[in-house]
Order: C-alpha cells, then sequence, then structure tokens
C-alpha cells in the first residue's frame, strides 16, 4: 500500500499547490491524506476550501487547533471524510479516526493534538490514541501528532510504535530532515511540513508576523500570497509495517 500524507495546507497558495500537484501524483498512490486546517486563508476549513482538496484527490482530510474555526466545518463533520484530534472531550463535533481501504487492507488513521504550549486542555494523547488502537480492527495504523514539542512527537512515537505503522507531526509548518525508523519499527517524523507559500513565517506575511517580535504586540494575522511549496511524506506500507518512508518537497517555478 503506498500513501501520500500532505503537510498543513495554508491559504490559498496551499490550496493552489494541491491543485497542481496532486492530480499528477495520485495515480501513484493507494491513498492520499491531505492536513486541512489552515485551508481557509490560512486559518481553519471551509466547504469551498474542502471542496478544492478533495477534487484534488485527497481521500481524507485532517484538521488541528484550528479546527473549529469556521461554522462551515461542523457540517462537514458529520458525513465526510475529516477527521479532528482524537483527544478532545466527548460530546465534540466529528471524530478522532477513519479507516480506509485499499487493495482489501485498512488503514487506521488517527490524530492526536499535543498538549505541550498548544493552549488547549485536552485529554491525555498517549493513553487516547492507546486505547482507540485497542478498539478498531486495522492493518495498518498512521498516526498524526498535530503538536509543537518536538519532544512530545517523539515521547508518543516511542511509547505507540510498537503499535502503530508510522507517526507523522504536523502544526509547525517546518519540514523536518529526521524521517526514518525508531528502534520499535515505526516510521517517523517529525514535522511533514507546510504547503503554502514560499516567502513567509509559517505561511503568514513576513511584515505582520515581523511586527509581533519587533513590538510584543498583537497584529492583525495575513496569509502571505505568492510562490507556493507542497510538502509531503510518502509511505510504503507492506504486511502489517511501513517499510519506506519519504520526504517529498515540491515548488512553483519563478
Amino acid at each position: 500500500m503506498r500513501v501520500l500524507f500532505v503537510g498543513d495546507v495554508f491559504g490559498d497558495p496551499g490550496l493552489r499547490a494541491v491543485a497542481l500537484h496532486l492530480p499528477d501524483l495520485r495515480p501513484s498512490y493507494d491513498l492520499i491524506i491531505v492536513n486541512g486546517e489552515n485551508a481557509h486563508h490560512g486559518k481553519g476549513l471551509s466547504k469551498s476550501a474542502y471542496k478544492k482538496l478533495r477534487n484534488a484527490g485527497a481521500d481524507l482530510i485532517t484538521l488541528g487547533n484550528h479546527a473549529f474555526d469556521h461554522k462551515d466545518v461542523y457540517e462537514l463533520l458529520k458525513t465526510e471524510p475529516i477527521i479532528r484530534a482524537l483527544n478532545y472531550p466527548p460530546g465534540t463535533p466529528g471524530q478522532g479516526h477513519w479507516v480506509l481501504e485499499a487493495g482489501g487492507e485498512q488503514l487506521l488513521v488517527l490524530q492526536v493534538m499535543g498538549q505541550v504550549d498548544m493552549g488547549l486542555n485536552l485529554y491525555d494523547p498517549f493513553r487516547t490514541s492507546e486505547a482507540l488502537l485497542a478498539e478498531v480492527p486495522h492493518d495498518y495504523a498512521l498516526l498524526e501528532v498535530h503538536a509543537e514539542a518536538t519532544s512530545e512527537k517523539y515521547a508518543l512515537g516511542y511509547y505507540l510504535g510498537d503499535r502503530i505503522s508510522a507517526l507523522l507531526g504536523t502544526h509547525t509548518h517546518v519540514q523536518t530532515a529526521d524521517a526514518g525508523f525508531l528502534p520499535n519499527g515505526a516510521a517517523f517524523q517529525c514535522d511533514v511540513g507546510m504547503t503554502g507559500p514560499i516567502h513567509s513565517i509559517i505561511g503568514g506575511e513576513i511584515e505582520s508576523f515581523l511586527g509581533r517580535f519587533l513590538t510584543q504586540r498583537p497584529t492583525p494575522f495575513k496569509a502571505a500570497a505568492g510562490r507556493a511549496m507542497l510538502c509531503a511524506t510518502e509511505l510504503v506500507l507492506e504486511r502489517g509495517r511501513c517499510i519506506q518512508i519519504r520526504p517529498l518537497r515540491w515548488e512553483e517555478p519563478e
């Protein structure tokens, strides 16, 4: 089973990069998963952004800490292949996992949110993931960890690695160079990276974000424009485990 995971899609440049590259990549993969939590102008997911991701070839959309920024998402979560963090409290709209099928095999995709420096009071991602993995039948399991701290992502990888095929991190918008395998056999990458504007500060307009650092005061949020990149990670799954992990990056030409 060949799986492509596309990192945080950010605003119109990210949607443009997805529309440009994903249709050509689609035939090479059994399943494509996209983090779309920043797809609507850099914060949240809207119906229009969702449709663009799906039309480009995404089988499943994952969210993150901006999951509920737009009311559109509440309706989408009722019926569409979208997941939000599993460790939200009971009663939160949507679900934290989804089972995808390809070639007669099942891939369980689950997402958890980190607890370190995320500004949210969510349940323990370690034991929440552990319980679901024991409960839902699957041939492979892909855990997405939407978190700020690299230490928390590594800790989850070591804690759950013998029960998952791969752990991919999202949220920091910076593609990391640590893709490989943990000693327990799980494929791991701390962050898949961002699909969005190249010349930006994690997707945001440089001038407005610089103001936050220079003045230590809130400044209006603006998504950057311009050339886009697409960051993704390729997984090859076989006989219950991941046998290959490869980071990918494409850039729009000058």
